[in-house]
């Protein structure tokens, strides 16, 4: 199922802010701010006016705001031309826009890789 299809499971709206640890299934929205840890083995969307600072481990992801901490995306990071990445970025695969910002440590992560839940 292509990300976009999975069902949108949570939403952090413009000016709202969070901070703690956070785990979801399907798809989540941020395009407020966010501090703390995410994981999932859904997608995670950052949008142009959202922000995530900390840590997030999940398994597809798509950036067009701003990441200030580590990144882990198990499959497929997609990085719009919006986007400012800082930090530390652990992925399988990724395709960056042009006019995307990445001030961070890029690994590329081995396949097969392994999720908290064995190998995919």
């Amino acid at each position: 199922m292509p990300a976009e299809d999975l069902p949108l499971s949570g939403f952090l709206g413009p000016g709202a802010a969070f901070e703690g640890d956070l785990t979801f299934e399907g798809r989540l929205r941020l395009d407020g701010t966010f501090r703390g840890r995410i994981y999932s083995e859904g997608t995670l969307e950052i949008g142009a006016g959202g922000r995530l600072e900390g840590q997030a481990d999940v398994a597809r992801a798509r950036v067009a705001g701003t990441v200030d901490g580590r990144l882990r995306v198990r499959e497929t990071l997609a990085v719009e031309e919006t986007a400012v990445l800082k930090g530390e970025i652990e992925v399988a695969h990724m395709r960056v826009a042009r006019g995307a910002t990445i001030e961070a440590r890029v690994k590329r992560m081995a396949e097969p890789y392994k999720t908290r839940h064995g190998t995919h």
